[in-house]
């Protein structure tokens, strides 16, 4: 009985260490995740910028003007 319960601990503290040293592959899943969604936020800013860019070049001043002063043509 004595041998079972030694051989038990053993086996116990030897999976233990080998934890520390086995890849985690769900921290690599998270960081994956976590820099694709970086990449993601970058992207859509960049696409807003362009889009307000082209928005400002496209709308001519006239309208902008009329709509301001509420005139019509």
């Amino acid at each position: 009985m004595l041998y079972v319960i030694v051989s038990i601990i053993i086996v116990a503290v030897v999976l233990f260490v080998l934890s520390y040293f086995m890849n985690d592959k769900f921290e690599q899943l998270e960081n994956q995740l976590e820099q694709f969604s970086i990449t993601t936020m970058q992207d859509t800013y960049q696409l807003k910028k362009k889009i307000k860019i082209l928005e400002e070049e496209l709308m001519p001043e006239d309208i902008t003007e009329d709509i301001l002063s509420g005139k019509r043509k």
